[in-house]
C-alpha cells in the first residue's frame, strides 16, 4: 500500500461518488497529473491502494502531496474538461501532444474587409481561419502556388482600411492574374469575399460547391456578353477538375473522414491523421507525443482523441477510423457523437495501415534527426533500410558466427553494432551445451535461444545478420517464429558474391560493391568471424596447455590455471626459473623442480 499523508487521507474520505476531474499536485503546488472519472471516489482511491501497474505511475503517486477535483454533471463533460485542462497546464505525467507551431498552417485573415491568405507557423487568437498543420510542406506550397491562379486573393500585407482603395496602381500579381487588386478598388468587398468563401470550401474539400458556384458565375458573365471574364471562370473550373483527378478518391459519397494511426517505440510515439475531405485524401497531420513511457497504444489513442477533438466538436467528420480501441471507448465514442470505428478488413483497414506507416516513418525520422545531432554515422544503415525494404531503421544489429575445427571445441560468438559501429561491451561468447560434434544449424539455434531469452529490452536488436545462404536463413528464422518474436528482422549474407537473402523471398538482392549498406554488412560479418576465431584459438591453446600439465604429479586445476594466467604458454613455463615458479601459490621447490624436469624432456 502506498504511504500517504494525513491531508490526502482526509480528502480521500470526502471524495464524492460523482463524475468529475481530479487534479494531483506535488509539494510545490504544481499540477503533475489530471484525470477524469465516472466515480471520483473509486478512481482516485485506486492510486493509493495496491501496487502501481508501471514505474511511471509509481513515481507519480510518490510525489502527490495534495489533490483537488471539479465535479461535472455527466461523464462527457468531465472528459472535455480534462482535455482542456491538460492543454492549459501541461502536467508532467499526462500524455500530451507536442506543440505544433513549427508546422505550417494556411492562414486567412477573415476579419479584414479584404482578407489575405498566406502560410504561417504561428497560431494566434486573432479571429483568422487556420488550416493545418501540414506535414508535407513542399506539397502544401505547391498546392498554394496553383491556388493563386484559381482564387485571386491577395498575399500582400498592404493595409486597406474599411475596404477603401488607398493605392493608385496594383502590384505585379494583378498583371499576372493572381490577385483581384482590391487595393485599387478593382473588386467590391462582396465579390472578393465570394473568392474567399470558395477558397475555404476548396481547402475543406468541398470542391463540388466551388465548381457549382464558378459555373453559375461563368453563365452570368456569358449572359452579360462578358466572354473574357466567363473564360476565366471556365479555366478555373478546368484547373480545379485537374486537381481533383490528381487526388486519390477513396469514398464516392464525398463525406469527410479522419483516419488515425499510432506508433510507439520506447519513449517516442507519434499519431498520424489522414484527412479525407469530400472522399479524397487531401492532407496528412502528424503529432508527436510526450510522456509515453510505460503507456499502451490504447492509452495513447485515448489521450490523443481527447486533446485533438476537444476544440473540434462542432466540426467532426462523418466517421473517424481508428487503428486501435482507446481506453474507455464507450465514453469517448459517445462524446464524439458515435463517430468512432475500428475497421477489421477491406479498404478502411488498408487506410489504417497507411496512417500507421506514416506515424512509424515520423518516429524513424525523429530518430535520424537525433542521430545526426549526435554526429553518428547513420547513412549506411539508412541505405540498408531503404535497399532491403526493412520495416524499421536497423540501428542495433547483431551477427552470430559458429567456429569449430574437426567437430571439437564448437563455440559461437555474437557481435553487436549500433548505428553502424561496433559496441564491444555487448559482444558475447557461447560454449555449446547441447550440441555434440559438427552441427552448425543446431549451434546457431542454441546460440539464438540463449541470447534472446536473456536479452534486455534496451539491447534488443532491430536486425539479425546470418552468415550464410537461404538454408541458414530459413532455419534461423524458424527460431524467431517459434519464440513468437515479431519485432526483430533477419537477413543472411552469402559469401560467394555477397548476396543478401530475406525470409520468404526466393531471389537474392545484390547490393552494389560501392554501397555503404553492403560495407556495413560485410564489416559486421567479418567482425563476428574474427571474434569467433580468436575465442576458439584461446580455448584450444588453453586445452593444449592444460593437457601438457595434466601429466605432472601434484599439479591441480587451480595451479594449472595460475600457471596459464602468469606465463601464457608451455615454452614460457619451461624457460622460467624455480624461484619464478615458486611465486605461484601452491608450488613449492619440489613441485617447481618436477615441472621443469618434465618440460625439459618434452
Amino acid at each position: 500500500m502506498q504511504k500517504i499523508s494525513e491531508k490526502i487521507k482526509q480528502k480521500l474520505n470526502l471524495l464524492p461518488v460523482s463524475p468529475g476531474v481530479y487534479i494531483m499536485k506535488n509539494a510545490s503546488g504544481d499540477i503533475i497529473y489530471i484525470g477524469k472519472a465516472k466515480v471520483l471516489r473509486n478512481r482516485v482511491r485506486s492510486y493509493f491502494t495496491g501496487t502501481p501497474s508501471d514505474p511511471k505511475t509509481k513515481e507519480m503517486v510518490s510525489k502527490i502531496i495534495d489533490l483537488d477535483y471539479i465535479l461535472t454533471g455527466i461523464e462527457d463533460q468531465a472528459l472535455e474538461l480534462e482535455a482542456n485542462l491538460i492543454k492549459k497546464h501541461k502536467p508532467k505525467y499526462n500524455i500530451a501532444l507536442k506543440d505544433d507551431r513549427r508546422k505550417p498552417f494556411i492562414k486567412i485573415t477573415i476579419k479584414e474587409p479584404f482578407p489575405q491568405v498566406f502560410v504561417t507557423r504561428e497560431l494566434k487568437k486573432d479571429g483568422s481561419k487556420y488550416f493545418g498543420p501540414y506535414t508535407d510542406t513542399k506539397a502544401m506550397k505547391k498546392t498554394m502556388r496553383i491556388l493563386e491562379w484559381i482564387f485571386p486573393i491577395r498575399t500582400c500585407t498592404r493595409n486597406i482600411p474599411d475596404g477603401e482603395p488607398v493605392f493608385k496602381r496594383p502590384c505585379m500579381n494583378f498583371q499576372l492574374g493572381k490577385c483581384s487588386a482590391p487595393c485599387v478598388g478593382n473588386i467590391s468587398i462582396e465579390g472578393y469575399k465570394k473568392y474567399v468563401t470558395a477558397l475555404i470550401h476548396f481547402i475543406n474539400g468541398r470542391n463540388g460547391d466551388v465548381i457549382r458556384d464558378f459555373t453559375l458565375r461563368m453563365k452570368e458573365c456569358a449572359d452579360k456578353h462578358n466572354f473574357e471574364e466567363a473564360a476565366k471562370f471556365r479555366d478555373k473550373i478546368a484547373n480545379i477538375q485537374k486537381l481533383n483527378r490528381s487526388k486519390n478518391m477513396f469514398f464516392t459519397d464525398e463525406k469527410n473522414r479522419d483516419v488515425i494511426g499510432v506508433y510507439q517505440e520506447g519513449s517516442r510515439a507519434a499519431v498520424a491523421v489522414l484527412k479525407i475531405l469530400s472522399g479524397k485524401l487531401l492532407n496528412k497531420e502528424i503529432y508527436s507525443l510526450d510522456n509515453t513511457d510505460g503507456t499502451t497504444l490504447s492509452q495513447i489513442m485515448e489521450a490523443f482523441l481527447k486533446q485533438y477533438y476537444s476544440s473540434k466538436l462542432n466540426e467532426l467528420p462523418f466517421r473517424i477510423f481508428l487503428q486501435i480501441e482507446p481506453e474507455d471507448l464507450k465514453t469517448i465514442n459517445k462524446w464524439l457523437k458515435n463517430k468512432l470505428m475500428i475497421p477489421q478488413k477491406g479498404d478502411n483497414k488498408a487506410l489504417i495501415s497507411i496512417a500507421k506507416e506514416n506515424a512509424f516513418n515520423f518516429v524513424e525520422e525523429e530518430k535520424l534527426k537525433y542521430l545526426r545531432k549526435s554526429n553518428r554515422t547513420i547513412f549506411p544503415i539508412k541505405e540498408l533500410k531503404d535497399k532491403l525494404n526493412l520495416k524499421k531503421l536497423p540501428r542495433k544489429m547483431i551477427c552470430i558466427d559458429i567456429s569449430t575445427i574437426q567437430g571439437t571445441d564448437t563455440v559461437s560468438s555474437l557481435v553487436f553494432f549500433e548505428n553502424g559501429k561496433p559496441k564491444k561491451k555487448n559482444y558475447r561468447h557461447f560454449i555449446m551445451e547441447t550440441v555434440n560434434g559438427l552441427d552448425d544449424f543446431a549451434s546457431m539455434e542454441e546460440t539464438m535461444r540463449r541470447y534472446l531469452k536473456k536479452i534486455e529490452e534496451n539491447e534488443k536488436p532491430d536486425l539479425i545478420v546470418i552468415d550464410g545462404g537461404k538454408g541458414q536463413l530459413s532455419k534461423s528464422y524458424n527460431i524467431l517464429k517459434e519464440m513468437k518474436i515479431e519485432d526483430i528482422e533477419m537477413i543472411s549474407l552469402a559469401k560467394r558474391i555477397e548476396e543478401v537473402f530475406l525470409p520468404g523471398i526466393k531471389s537474392s538482392i545484390i547490393l552494389p560493391r560501392n554501397s555503404s549498406a553492403l560495407r556495413v554488412l560485410v564489416k559486421i560479418r567479418d567482425e563476428a568471424h574474427r571474434f569467433a576465431i580468436n575465442f576458439h584459438r584461446k580455448r584450444r591453446k588453453k586445452r593444449t596447455l592444460t593437457s601438457e600439465l595434466d601429466s605432472i604429479s601434484g599439479v591441480g586445476e587451480q595451479t594449472k590455471f595460475s600457471l596459464l594466467k602468469k606465463f601464457g604458454s608451455i615454452d614460457n613455463i619451461g624457460n622460467s626459473s624455480i624461484k619464478e615458479l615458486m611465486t605461484i601459490k601452491g608450488i613449492g621447490e619440489k613441485s617447481a623442480k618436477l615441472i621443469l624436469e618434465y618440460l625439459s624432456k618434452k
